[in-house]
C-alpha cells in the first residue's frame, strides 16, 4: 500500500492556539490524520517548533502563534518526498531526516516532522489492519499504564497561583485501570468539593485540568491533596500516593532558586535539602524536574541522598533526547524519564529514546502537553510501547479525557494487563 496524498493545515488546540495537523492518504482511499500538542512549559533543549510570528504568514489575530510556515513546509518540502512510497513508519522518518538533518528539526520545525510521521504511523497501523497500540505491540497482552494525574496546579499553566506546577496523585493500590481511574475522579472531585468549602477560588482550571488554588507552599498544597484523598476513604500511600511536578527551571536564575509566593530564596545547595526534606515529609513517590535544565550538578547530588524507591523524573532535564539521557545515564542525575514525542520531532526517534531508557532501568512516563488536543494517539502509544505510565493531566476536558477514555477502551476489548511500576 502507497501514500498517495500528504497535506498539513492549521487547527486549534485546547487552549485556542495554532497548532499543526498532517493527514496521510493511502492508495485503498483511507486518509489518517494527526494533531500536535504544544507546551507552555518548555524546555530550551526540545526540538523546536515553528511559528510565524514576524514571517510573511503570520496571522494579526493569532499574536504570533501561527503555524503556516510549518504546514507549507508539511505540503511543499515533506508531501512530495513521500507521494508514491510504500507506507512504511521507518521510512517516512528516514526521508523527513534527509529533508531536515539538524537535530532540533529547526529547518522543518519539530511540530511538522512530528505531524507527518505521527499521520505516517496511524496510516501503517491501519495498512497492517492493526490499532496504533497492536502496530508497536502485536503479540501477547497490552500493558495498560498507570496514571500520574493532576489535582492542584500552578507555574506556568495557571498563572503562578503555586511556585511549583503541579501536586498529582499515583493510584499505585488500584487493580485495574478503570478502578485506578474512578479512585482519581473520586479524589479530583473531593479537592474542588474541599476547596469552595474552604473559601478557596476553585473556579480556575489550569492549562491541563488541574485546579488552581493558591498555596504559598509546596507543602501545604500536599498536606490539601492528602486531606482530600483520606476524605475519600482510599488509604494514603497504600492505595494512593502524591507525585510533584516542581519544574524548577521557571524560577532559578543560575544561581538560586526563588519560590515568590514563599519568598524565599535557596542557594542550589540549600535547595537540594529542601526538596530532599519535602519528599521525606510527605507521601510523594515521584517528582519531576527538582531542578533546573543544567544545573547538572543538583540533580547528581540529590540522587545520592533521595530516598531509593523515589522516582526522580528528567523532563526540563533529558526533553527526550538520547544525548542528554546517555548523559544522565553516565552521570547518574535521574532514575526515571519523561517522554514526550514533540520534544523529539518524530515517533520512531521518540521510541528509541524511551527503548534506551528502559535498557538502562529508567522508568519511562508517556506525557501530553498543556495545549493538547482530542487525539487518543498518546494512549496508543504509551500502551504499545510498555511504558509503565502516562500523564496526561487531569480529568476535566475532552483533550484530556480523550486519552483516557481510550485506555479505558482498550481494557475492555483488548487482552490486556494493568502496569504498576511502583510494586
Amino acid at each position: 500500500m502507497k501514500v498517495s496524498r500528504v497535506f498539513g493545515y492549521q487547527v486549534l488546540d485546547s487552549r485556542g492556539r495554532p497548532t499543526v495537523a498532517a493527514s496521510v492518504s493511502l492508495t485503498d482511499g483511507s486518509t489518517h490524520t494527526a494533531r500536535v500538542p504544544s507546551g507552555a512549559s518548555t524546555g530550551a533543549h526540545e526540538a523546536k517548533e515553528i511559528r510565524d510570528a514576524g514571517g510573511k504568514f503570520a496571522e494579526k489575530f493569532y499574536s504570533g502563534l501561527s503555524v503556516q510556515q510549518a504546514v507549507t513546509n508539511i505540503n511543499e518540502v515533506i508531501a512530495p518526498a513521500l507521494i508514491e512510497e510504500q507506507i512504511d513508519l521507518e521510512s517516512i522518518d528516514n526521508q523527513i531526516v534527509e529533508l531536515d538533518p539538524t537535530e532540533d528539526h529547526s529547518r522543518l520545525g519539530a511540530n511538522a516532522t512530528l505531524a507527518v510521521s505521527l499521520a505516517g504511523a496511524i496510516a501503517a497501523a491501519h495498512s497492517q489492519n492493526r490499532s496504533l497500540a497492536r502496530f508497536f505491540s502485536p503479540e501477547g497482552p497490552l500493558t495498560i499504564p498507570m496514571p500520574m494525574v493532576n489535582i492542584l496546579s500552578g507555574g506556568a499553566h495557571a498563572n503562578r497561583t503555586l511556585d511549583i506546577q503541579d501536586v498529582l496523585i499515583v493510584p499505585t493500590g488500584a487493580a485495574s485501570f478503570t478502578q485506578a481511574l474512578s479512585w482519581i475522579v473520586a479524589v479530583r472531585e473531593m479537592a474542588a468539593k474541599l476547596g469552595k468549602e474552604s473559601g478557596y477560588i476553585t473556579n480556575l482550571i489550569a492549562d491541563e485540568g488541574g485546579i488552581a488554588i493558591a498555596f504559598d507552599s509546596a507543602e501545604k498544597a500536599c498536606d490539601f491533596v492528602v486531606n482530600a484523598i483520606e476524605k475519600t476513604g482510599l488509604k494514603v500511600g497504600n492505595e494512593v500516593s502524591l507525585a510533584l511536578d516542581i519544574a524548577s527551571t521557571q524560577f532559578f536564575d543560575g544561581k538560586n532558586y526563588n519560590l515568590a509566593n514563599l519568598n524565599k530564596s535557596y542557594s542550589q545547595s540549600e535547595f537540594i535539602h529542601y526538596i530532599n526534606n519535602l519528599v521525606s515529609s510527605q507521601p510523594i513517590i515521584s517528582i519531576e524536574d527538582p531542578f533546573a535544565e543544567d544545573d547538572w550538578s543538583s540533580w547528581q547530588e540529590f540522587m545520592n541522598i533521595a530516598p531509593k524507591n523515589l522516582q526522580i523524573l528528567g523532563d526540563d532535564l533529558l526533553t527526550t533526547n538520547l544525548n542528554r539521557l546517555n548523559r544522565a545515564i553516565a552521570e547518574k542525575s535521574a532514575n526515571s524519564i519523561l517522554i514526550k514525542a514533540n520534544q523529539n520531532g518524530l515517533v520512531s526517534a521518540t521510541l528509541n529514546v524511551l527503548k534506551q531508557a528502559r535498557a538502562n532501568n529508567f522508568n519511562t512516563v508517556v506525557s501530553a502537553r498543556s495545549g493538547e488536543n482530542e487525539d487518543s494517539w498518546l494512549a496508543d502509544l504509551a500502551t504499545g510501547w510498555n511504558a509503565g505510565q502516562i500523564k496526561v493531566g487531569s480529568t476535566h476536558g475532552s483533550e484530556r479525557n480523550s486519552k483516557w477514555n481510550r485506555l479505558l477502551e482498550l481494557e475492555v476489548i483488548e487482552n490486556t494487563r494493568f502496569i504498576n511500576p511502583f510494586n
